[in-house]
């Protein structure tokens, strides 16, 4: 099979432009979750990880207000990623996007002057190949907390069978009150900084991000082989992960299979929820992965749903690249049936490969290995 490589990346993050930026932040430490006060999106303050961004991040691009903030910024971060790079967009190109919710803000909401079926991916994707004059259609991943890992493997598999020359996988998903209320609703969220694999966690942060992987079938200098990838759905129900780990721990072997290579560490999904947390260690326990440094970063970021596991794919190719363990925030105290090797303190460390994981409703699970080449 063609080997295939992420050879670049851009994005946007409550942090600010660049992935170099997000990297250093938390490398000290620092944490994007803060306490916020808005009733357009909740009744009372909660924890979250927002972008607020400035125009003269949209200085140069021909943006008007047909396009809802979610669709600028997603132009922002392609046009970021294309301009660094000098990507040549052709028919060969494929373009995949990942999301969750996409546009959905703009139901139901006074403020805005939209029609409803601006809610839909493909009225957002339609805006974004509009805007690039893009000659193939932009493809669509959504599935749940999955999307970002899973788009990336989607790309990958086309390039292989040769469909493609190049692709460009984006995802994106921003707080909306429809998502905040709904992970409300299952007393799911975290009135503090979220604390995943912690005794004490007792749910999640929400997150915003904007990020986009550029692959290839030739590597650059520091790029990225994607080894190998498993995904299986435990149909377990409909938002509980499953209490085996069936699921991921699939996963993990299909990735381990095909890549054939010892992980160095994991960077899990780890959402601070009392189940999938316990879920993951022991799927890790039953691939005999327990002892493998391990963290999470949604103390950092909070989960940022389809923009999640490209997130944390191209920080965790930063730490390889660093060879940085990053430390799991906010993580004291063992809180899992099987206890899971947590990354404690940021620390240097020869780095060749990880293992990203992610979990999503409905029983989706994914599972992917790099490289650094």
């Amino acid at each position: 099979m063609t080997d295939i490589f992420i050879s670049a990346d851009s994005l946007i993050t409550p942090f600010g432009i660049g992935s170099k930026l997000a990297f250093d932040k938390i490398k000290s430490g620092e944490s994007a979750v803060k306490k916020h006060s808005n009733p357009k999106l909740s009744q009372q303050d909660f924890f979250a990880s927002l972008i607020e961004e400035n125009d003269q991040w949209f200085s140069g691009l021909n943006l008007n207000e047909s396009f809802t903030r979610l669709e600028k910024l997603i132009i922002l971060c392609l046009n970021e990623l294309i301009s660094k790079e000098n990507i040549q967009i052709s028919e060969r190109t494929l373009i995949v996007l990942s999301s969750t919710k996409g546009n959905i803000s703009v139901l139901g909401n006074p403020e805005f002057n939209f029609p409803n079926e601006r809610s839909l991916l493909t009225s957002l994707t339609q805006k974004i190949e509009d805007y690039f004059q893009l000659k193939n259609k932009i493809q669509i991943v959504s599935n749940a907390c999955i999307s970002g890992s899973l788009a990336i493997e989607f790309a990958r598999r086309l390039l292989q069978n040769d469909d493609f020359d190049d692709a460009i996988v984006i995802g994106a998903d921003e707080v909306s009150k429809f998502i905040l209320s709904g992970f409300e609703s299952f007393q799911a969220v975290s009135h503090s900084i979220c604390k995943p694999f912690d005794r004490d966690r007792i749910g999640i942060n929400l997150g915003e991000a904007v990020a986009a992987v550029y692959l290839t079938k030739i590597p650059k200098e520091n790029s990225v082989k994607i080894l190998g990838s498993g995904t299986f759905n435990d149909a377990n129900h409909i938002s509980g992960p499953s209490r085996t780990g069936e699921g991921l721990f699939r996963s993990i072997q299909k990735a381990m299979e095909n890549s054939n290579i010892e992980i160095d560490y994991i960077s899990a999904h780890g959402t601070a929820t009392i189940y999938n947390d316990e879920m993951e260690s022991i799927a890790f326990h039953r691939a005999n992965l327990s002892e493998i440094p391990t963290n999470s970063l949604k103390a950092y970021f909070g989960h940022t749903l389809g923009a999640s596991g490209l997130l944390e794919t191209i920080l965790g190719i930063h730490s390889l690249k660093n060879n940085t363990l990053i430390q799991s925030l906010e993580f004291e105290n063992q809180g899992t049936t099987h206890p899971v090797n947590i990354i404690r303190k940021t620390e240097t460390k020869e780095l060749k490969t990880f293992l990203k994981t992610a979990s999503g409703f409905g029983g989706s699970n994914i599972a992917t290995v790099f490289e650094l080449v």
